[in-house]
């Protein structure tokens, strides 16, 4: 009886993660999946053939992913791409400011690996730059509650905690990224 109390307890906040990763999961495959149509003589199409994370046929209706990151790599000049991954870990903290780490995570994420094959830059220095660099500067940002909490415990105006804190994990954030080139955790 005491068993089946603790799990009733506990049996809300596990679904509910449960939940937020499966809908996750399904938001990152449609944002990611590609449709393969087939077309008629007349250039009518008359149905989807299949539907895939990588494809490149001319019948294809790109993904939301590559469609974004299209765009962006039409407008981004060749020398910024090719350094993609020192130019995210420079702007890691500036962009923590601005996304929580869900949009940061599953929304940027997605399109920057994109942005960085269409320069020839491979996915794992792009995750690990945004990953080392952006979690440097979870406790300033504005978007996280644990940073509201702590402020407001401690009696510290938000603004005035980003003022005095930002330029030391900027830094403290590049430190980080070079220590990670230096070992080799970020290829260049």
């Amino acid at each position: 009886m005491r068993n089946k109390k603790i799990i009733n307890l506990h049996a809300g906040p596990a679904l509910m993660m449960c939940s937020t990763l499966m809908g996750a999961a399904v938001l990152m495959g449609v944002l990611t999946t590609s449709f393969n149509y087939k077309l008629d003589d007349a250039g009518n199409i008359i149905g989807l053939v299949a539907a895939s994370a990588k494809s490149t046929a001319a019948t294809d209706v790109p993904s939301v992913v590559r469609c974004l990151a299209g765009l962006i790599t039409a407008i981004l000049p060749a020398a910024i791409g090719q350094h993609l991954p020192l130019v995210i870990g420079l702007l890691s903290v500036p962009l923590a400011l601005a996304f929580d780490t869900d949009s940061y995570f599953y929304g940027m994420l997605p399109v920057i690996i994109a942005i960085g094959e269409g320069f020839g830059v491979a996915a794992l220095p792009i995750a690990v730059a945004m990953v080392v660099c952006r979690n440097c500067a979870t406790f300033i940002s504005p978007m996280v509650p644990a940073t509201l909490l702590g402020t407001g415990l401690a009696d510290v105006d938000i603004k005035d905690h980003i003022k005095s804190s930002f330029l030391w994990v900027w830094v403290f954030s590049i430190a980080c990224m070079i220590f990670a080139i230096v070992l080799g955790v970020m290829p260049l």
